[in-house]
């Protein structure tokens, strides 16, 4: 219980360094620093950097998984402006959480061993989709379109419109 305790205080602090750093900032130092714990006890629960990355983000996949569960049943009579709150939400008051998963999302582009952990990153958001729409194949798009207008929001090259979300739903239909 304690191991398991530790280790997942050291994931939310590994979280904490890609949020301020990126991945190019995670080491072993950086996230015992954070921890406040010694670097041997990081690499006794994660022997190397890959080991903590992955771990990292599963944890963080994991958890946007359990804030997100059942947002898509929550859409009430004005499913537009839900989804911007949602986007806003992920934008405003988690955008270093979500600076993070993105981080760690690209960083599974260049590992083959991690993209089927960063695709379980978009169930949620698909489970959302598919609350507009059967299609599975939209749902896709819409997941898509997501992911860049987040993206894109990120790096401040769009601000977030209400409006593009009306737009998104009704090329569903």
């Amino acid at each position: 219980m304690r191991g398991e305790q530790r280790r997942n205080e050291l994931l939310r602090a590994t979280l904490v360094v890609v949020e301020r750093d990126g991945v190019a900032g995670v080491s072993h130092r950086a996230v015992a620093a954070q921890a406040d714990v010694s670097v041997a006890s990081i690499t006794y629960h994660f022997p190397t950097l890959d080991d903590l990355l992955i771990a990292a983000l599963t944890s963080a996949a994991e958890d946007f998984a359990a804030e997100l569960h059942g947002w898509g049943s929550e859409l009430g009579a004005r499913p537009a402006d839900e989804l911007a709150r949602l986007i806003e939400h992920s934008l405003v008051r988690r955008r270093g959480r979500t600076l993070a998963l993105y981080e760690l999302y690209l960083y599974a582009a260049r590992r083959a061993e991690l993209r089927a952990v960063a695709g379980a990153w978009l169930e949620p958001l698909t489970d959302i989709a598919r609350a507009f729409t059967a299609d599975p194949e939209k749902a896709g798009l819409l997941v898509a379109a997501l992911d860049g207008l987040l993206m894109q929001a990120l790096i401040g090259a769009r601000e977030v419109d209400r409006a593009d979300f009306a737009a998104l739903l009704e090329v569903l239909r």
